[in-house]
């Protein structure tokens, strides 16, 4: 937490990052969205749901829960230029990366380390920007754009 302080980061409120947490990383799900620094709790809350999304609307919710007066808003926005996937649809997507030869492993509706790799791949061919975020976009364009042979 004190290489976290004196790279300048505080609460979103202003005020200096707490002692309690003996280590944490930061961690950017969106691009210009709101970042968070998790530690342990939050590695628990993804061992049991391998979702980013799951596990900060737990934490989201523990961190209201215990303390009553907290504003219900982030203090950055969530980008919504591009809407987030449904598990289903991640399934789709996936399928339409491996339709392209994308070495991901199986459709499983789980966006991993592999699968964020083909999708840049796949947003740089198609000319969008390439952060390997899974999204409505892409997700539209891998529909319009199915290969030969398929």
């Amino acid at each position: 937490m004190a290489d976290w302080r004196a790279a300048g980061l505080t609460l979103a409120s202003g005020a200096p990052l707490p002692d309690a947490l003996p280590a944490a990383g930061l961690l950017v799900p969106a691009r210009g969205g709101p970042a968070f620094l998790v530690g342990r709790n939050f590695d628990a809350l993804y061992s049991y749901n391998a979702s980013e999304n799951y596990a900060l609307a737990i934490a989201r919710l523990a961190d209201l829960v215990a303390d009553a007066g907290a504003p219900l808003a982030l203090a950055t926005p969530w980008p919504t230029d591009d809407p987030g996937l449904s598990r289903a649809e991640n399934r789709e997507l996936q399928t339409l990366l491996l339709a392209r030869r994308h070495d991901i492993g199986a459709a499983d509706g789980l966006i991993g380390a592999q699968t964020r790799a083909a999708i840049k791949q796949e947003q740089q061919r198609l000319g969008h920007k390439p952060d390997g975020r899974a999204g409505q976009k892409l997700l539209g364009a891998l529909r319009r754009d199915t290969p030969a042979g398929s």
